[in-house]
């Protein structure tokens, strides 16, 4: 049997993965976590291939909002999206076209059907306990584990918004660097519009950013219909000391050898794609096998970058 903390995409995947190991999943809230409230396109069918769901490939096309200028916008977009001005958050020149595969509404209850899910359990790392694979957050976990660091992690709550456009399937991306705009992202997926802002201080205006988010994407102030608010704890995660986060895996998996980490919070991997995470959960497999106590963060960082 192999304990899975943490009822996310992630920690639901790795249990269907690894489901010869009888795997348990242990979930803080009393319901399933819908977690992705932003906008959310696979880049390969990789997931839904090994899973057997089908997924549905679109063609989505994604273009920037101009500004100022390439530096200008790089800059005032990075500011929106992580609170500082950083040259890693690029965004496209041109308009884009690309293949996307998009998961079925009902995706989340797919993963979870036939799995052993205990809701509302908060999992205590205590010394004894058989090693587990933790979707939580690094900085969670790294306080559960007693771990001394002295590490700062950044990271940037925020507020996306949902709605229905009727007559409307089509995927496309607007990214916006203009600071005097709400939002950061207006995005379309097949009916449903996603308005990503970093805060919304009166939630009367929602209203009012719905249009104008319309206003860019069709060219005038569609009747949009459901509109949904959901806030996001962990909007954005700023990269951390490579080494340091390394070393942490390191330690949590063979030195102190209670927890593999899985997923982009737990291993605070601010870029790291759902379809990452099937090389990742295979590497972890891999080590839950290996006959060796320990082994190479750096080599184990290099296969999953691979």
């Amino acid at each position: 049997m192999i304990n899975i903390i943490g009822a996310g995409m992630a920690g639901l995947l790795a249990a269907r993965m690894l489901d010869r190991y009888e795997p348990v999943v242990w979930e803080a809230q009393d319901e399933l976590p819908h977690n992705h409230s932003a906008v959310l396109r696979f880049r390969t069918p990789a997931v839904g291939d090994l899973l057997g769901i089908p997924f549905r490939k679109v063609r989505m096309i994604k273009s920037t909002m101009p500004w100022k200028g390439p530096v200008a916008d790089d800059l005032a977009y990075s500011l929106k999206v992580t609170g500082m001005r950083r040259t890693d958050r690029s965004i496209p020149r041109t308009t884009v076209e690309a293949e996307r595969w998009i998961a079925p509404p009902d995706f989340i209850e797919q993963l979870a059907d036939g799995l052993d899910i205990r809701l509302g359990h908060i999992w205590n790392f205590v010394d004894g306990d058989d090693k587990v694979i933790s979707t939580i957050p690094m900085p969670v976990l790294m306080k559960a584990l007693g771990y001394p660091s002295r590490t700062e992690f950044r990271s940037l709550s925020g507020v996306n918004i949902r709605a229905r456009i009727e007559r409307t399937d089509a995927y496309a991306s607007i990214y916006v660097p203009d600071p005097d705009l709400p939002f950061s992202r207006v995005s379309l997926t097949g009916d449903e519009l996603i308005v990503e802002c970093s805060s919304i201080e009166d939630h009367s205006a929602t209203r009012d950013i719905v249009d104008r988010a319309c206003q860019l994407m069709f060219g005038n102030r569609l009747v949009a219909h459901d509109v949904e608010v959901h806030d996001q704890a962990y909007a954005k995660i700023l990269p951390i000391d490579e080494g340091e986060r390394r070393t942490f895996i390191h330690w949590a998996s063979t030195i102190q050898g209670r927890a593999f980490s899985l997923g982009r919070f737990a291993t605070w991997r601010p870029g790291l794609l759902i379809d990452d995470l099937i090389k990742d959960i295979r590497v972890i497999e891999g080590l839950m096998n290996s006959k060796s106590p320990g082994y190479d963060a750096e080599r184990i960082e290099r296969t999953r970058r691979a």
